[in-house]
C-alpha cells in the first residue's frame, strides 16, 4: 500500500524569498501571533517568538547543533571542527584554540587593508553601469577573507563557484530519506567536499612553510597543549569563509537595495559615516542572511508549552524574532538609529557567529567607500530584483548606475 504524503495547509507554508522578505515577515508575524510554536505535517517544530527562539539557541545541551540527531552521520564527520554544528565540550574546546588565532584586535588590523581592497574594487569597476553584486558585494568579503586565511588571490574563482552552488541548496525535510540524501550530495559531496579537499591541502602547505595568514596561526595555536587537527583547522576556515563572505555579500546587497528605497537615509549616512554601523545593525535585523536556522532535541522537551520529542528538528525564525513587537517597537520599521537593537541575526550564547565582528566590518568599511566615491547610487527602475531560494537570503544581482563624487 503506497503511504500518503502528509495533508499540508498552504497558508502554514512559508512563502518563497525570492523577490524579497514582505511575504515572508507578513507570514511570520501571523505565525507569531497564532502559532508561536507550530509542528507541521513531516514533524518538525517552527519556532517564531523572540524569547523562544532566544530559549533555543541559548540552551545547547536540550537543543544541540548536531544534525546526527536526526540525520544520517556522514554530514556530521564532514563537519567535524565546525563550530557551527559542534556541541559542548568539542565545541568549547574548539573554540578556545580558535580564538588564540582569530581576535578582536585582527579584525581591528584589517580595517585600513579592508578599505584598501574596496578602493581597488572601485577602480576596477567597468564603468558608471555595472551588477553590484558581481563588481563590489561578492568580491570584497572573498578578497578580505582570502587574505585573511592566506588562500592564494588566483583560487578565489574557485570560492565563488562553491559559494554559488552551496546558496542554492535548501535545508532538506528529515523524513524524506531520499531528500535528504539528494541534499547531503548536492551540499557536501559536491562544493562542500572540493573546499574542503581544497583547505587541506592549504593546511599542509602551510604547516611545512607557515605563512601569515589566519589558517598558518591556526595550525599553531595552542591552549594547555591542545592543537587542532588539520581537518578541524579547514573546516574552521571554512566556516569563516562562509561568514565572512555570505553573510557580507548579503549585507551589502541589501544596504543598497535599501538606501535606494529611502534616499532620506542615504542622505543622513552619507553626511555622517558614524551612523553606519547603527544603519548595518538594523540591516541584519530586518534582512538576516539566514531567516531561521535549525537545531536538533537530544531529550523529550517543550517550548511555550508546546511538547516535543527527542530527535526533533526545531527551526528557530531569526527573521520573526527580530520583528517581535514585544521586544521591537514598530518592528517593521527601518530605524537606522534603534537602541537597543538586539537581533538574533547571529545567533545567541555559546553558538553565536564566529564571524560576526568581520562581516560587520566589512559592510561599515565598503559603504564608507561607496559613499567616497559615488554622489548617488542608483538601482536601475527596470531590473527585476531576485534573491537566492535557498537557506540564505542574498540577493542575486543588483543593476546600478552610479554618479561620481
Amino acid at each position: 500500500m503506497t503511504e500518503q504524503m502528509p495533508q499540508i495547509d498552504p497558508a502554514m507554508v512559508p512563502p518563497s524569498a525570492r523577490e524579497g522578505l514582505g511575504d515572508l515577515v507578513a507570514w511570520t508575524r501571523r505565525m507569531r501571533a497564532e502559532h508561536p510554536v507550530y509542528r507541521d505535517p513531516f514533524g518538525m517544530y517552527h519556532v517564531f517568538g523572540y524569547d523562544d527562539v532566544q530559549s533555543v539557541l541559548g540552551d545547547p545541551v536540550t537543543f544541540s547543533s548536531d544534525s546526527s540527531y536526526v540525520m544520517p552521520s556522514a554530514a556530521a564527520e564532514l563537519t567535524s571542527g565546525m563550530l557551527a554544528v559542534m556541541d559542548p565540550p568539542q565545541h568549547t574546546s574548539v573554540r578556545r584554540i580558535a580564538s588564540q588565532a582569530f581576535t578582536p584586535r585582527r579584525v581591528k588590523n584589517l580595517n585600513e587593508r579592508i578599505g584598501e581592497i574596496a578602493e581597488e574594487l572601485l577602480d576596477a569597476l567597468p564603468g558608471d553601469e555595472f551588477d553590484f553584486v558581481q563588481a563590489f558585494s561578492q568580491q570584497l568579503p572573498i578578497n578580505v577573507v582570502a587574505e585573511l586565511l592566506g588562500i592564494p588571490k588566483e583560487d578565489l574563482p574557485l570560492f565563488l563557484g562553491w559559494t554559488e552552488r552551496l546558496l542554492a541548496v535548501s535545508a532538506p525535510n528529515p523524513n524524506d530519506e531520499q531528500e535528504v540524501e539528494t541534499s547531503i550530495e548536492e551540499a557536501y559531496m559536491g562544493p562542500f567536499m572540493e573546499m574542503q579537499s581544497y583547505m587541506h591541502g592549504l593546511c599542509a602547505r602551510l604547516r611545512e612553510e607557515p605563512g601569515d595568514g589566519f589558517i598558518s596561526d591556526l595550525i599553531q595555536a595552542e591552549v594547555e597543549g591542545e592543537r587542532l587537527a588539520d581537518h578541524q583547522v579547514a573546516n574552521l576556515a571554512i566556516q569563516l569563509v562562509q561568514a565572512g563572505h555570505i553573510t557580507a555579500t548579503s549585507v551589502l546587497g541589501s544596504a543598497v537595495l535599501t538606501l535606494a528605497a529611502d534616499p532620506e537615509l542615504e542622505r543622513r549616512l552619507r553626511a555622517d559615516h558614524a551612523l553606519i554601523p547603527d544603519a548595518v545593525e538594523e540591516i541584519l535585523r530586518t534582512q538576516p542572511p539566514a531567516p531561521r536556522i535549525q537545531r536538533f532535541t537530544t531529550v523529550d522537551t517543550e517550548i511555550g508549552g508546546v511538547p516535543i520529542p527527542a530527535r526533533s528538528m526545531v527551526l528557530q525564525w531569526l527573521i520573526s524574532a527580530n520583528h517581535d513587537e514585544r521586544v521591537f517597537a514598530d518592528p517593521e520599521r527601518f530605524d537606522a538609529a534603534r537602541k537597543p537593537n538586539r537581533h538574533v541575526t547571529f545567533g545567541h550564547g555559546i553558538h553565536y557567529c564566529f564571524g560576526a565582528m568581520l562581516a560587520k566590518t566589512e559592510a561599515r568599511i565598503g559603504l564608507e567607500a561607496l559613499f567616497r566615491r559615488f554622489a548617488a547610487i542608483e538601482v536601475d527602475p527596470g531590473a527585476r530584483i531576485e534573491f537566492y531560494e535557498g537557506e540564505m537570503y542574498t540577493v542575486r544581482s543588483v543593476p546600478v548606475t552610479v554618479k561620481r563624487a
